[in-house]
């Protein structure tokens, strides 16, 4: 971020807008795609098999907690799957080995934990970083009138 500050001003808030656009729209789009799993999800229940201890390595998301794995039963039946993946790392581990859960189809590999909210964080954050792009990007409208403006007066004279 240090060497953003050699840019002339332009190129540097052109520069940060896209930056936030691309970070805001993934972590917007990421956490509308996590609510649309948990609202529209078949229910079910996870058979835990492995659960590893997640120690706060960076594919942990700096959480201490358990990341598991297991089988998929929907509890309507309309659904069996035979490894899934649990979303996010569970503080934990459940007792009696199983955790209910919402998966979008037969073909997914991730079951999302009912009612996690895990989808909040995210969308809220894009949506956060979405905000200060626009100001980023009336900012850049800004130094393009203001540069459209010396050159007219340049060429005035």
């Amino acid at each position: 971020m240090f060497l953003l500050r050699f840019l002339p001003p332009l190129p540097r808030e052109i520069s940060l807008a896209v930056v936030g656009l691309v970070f805001g729209l993934f972590l917007a789009v990421h956490g509308v795609l996590q609510a649309y799993a948990e609202a529209t999800g078949v229910p079910g229940t996870v058979t835990l098999t492995d659960c590893t201890p997640a120690t706060g390595g960076l594919s942990d998301l700096w959480q201490d907690g358990w990341a598991c794995e297991g089988s998929f039963a929907a509890t309507n039946h309309t659904v069996n799957i035979s490894s899934v993946a649990v979303d996010g790392v569970i503080d934990t581990r459940p007792a009696d080995g199983t955790l209910p859960a919402l998966v979008d189809s037969s073909g997914d590999h991730t079951a999302t934990r009912n009612g996690s909210g895990s989808w909040k964080i995210p969308t809220l954050t894009g949506v956060v970083i979405l905000g200060f792009t626009a100001w980023r990007i009336r900012s850049v409208r800004a130094l393009l009138r203001l540069r459209r403006a010396v050159r007219t007066a340049e060429s005035a004279t």
